[in-house]
């Protein structure tokens, strides 16, 4: 198997871990010297990023990215570019093997978790994050340094522009352009284009003026009386 070094020792990285052993032969995982608390991290040393190639060779071990999206992807994007810099290859993993088939393109670095569909002659680019149970339409096109939350469905030939978020089950109508750096929150609706730096987010539910368990109570009442009726 290939050498795989996971920069990052967050949430993301303890994610990416049981994902990229099963492909990889991680050899460790690196950050920034201001930012290490710890020299082992899963049982793997942790490496300073900032002179990484005292330890790794870039000729045998490869790369990812596991950090949030902090700073719109810019921290991911910065740290992707000077890795891509000193010499790495940077991996990719897709746990869906039909894109493959489908003609659709994946640039390195990208990660795609499972039960992801992604459909004929799209393009993810590099650096992106898409999650568990997303759905990408024919013809989309999704550029660098990309998130996309789970549940999200983005219907066909639609632009995702570099380092945009996309929030857990938003939704992407079709044959639009969704410009860089826009933040979509979970569970939007988009139907126009949209311009740099946009930001979209719905209301929370309200909250209504009921105890939880009253609530409970009015509603098995209703079904009760509802199923009485269908008796009938």
């Amino acid at each position: 198997m290939k050498k795989l070094v996971i920069i990052g020792c967050g949430n993301m990285a303890l994610t990416y871990y049981p994902y990229f052993k099963e492909y990889f032969n991680i050899v460790g995982f690196a950050i920034d010297s201001e930012f290490k608390t710890t020299n082992e991290y899963m049982g793997l040393p942790v490496y300073n990023l900032d002179n990484i190639n005292a330890n790794l060779n870039p000729e045998t071990v490869e790369f990812v990215v596991a950090i949030g999206f902090l700073d719109m992807n810019q921290v991911r994007e910065k740290i992707y570019k000077r890795m891509k810099k000193l010499g790495y290859r940077a991996a990719k993993l897709q746990l869906n093997a039909y894109p493959n088939k489908h003609g659709v393109t994946i640039e390195e670095g990208s990660v795609i978790l499972e039960s992801t569909s992604i459909h004929i002659n799209s393009k993810i680019g590099e650096n992106t994050f898409i999650s568990t149970g997303v759905n990408i339409g024919h013809g989309c096109i999704i550029g660098n340094n990309v998130w996309i939350n789970s549940g999200v469905t983005i219907a066909g030939d639609v632009i995702i522009g570099d380092n945009t978020i996309i929030g857990v089950g938003a939704t992407i109508g079709n044959n639009i352009e969704i410009a860089s750096h826009n933040f979509i929150g979970a569970a939007s609706l988009i139907v126009k284009n949209t311009n740099k730096f946009d930001t979209y987010a719905i209301k929370q539910t309200e909250q209504l003026p009921i105890k939880s368990y009253d609530f409970l109570k009015i509603s098995s009442l209703n079904r009760n009386t509802l199923r009485g009726r269908n008796d009938n």
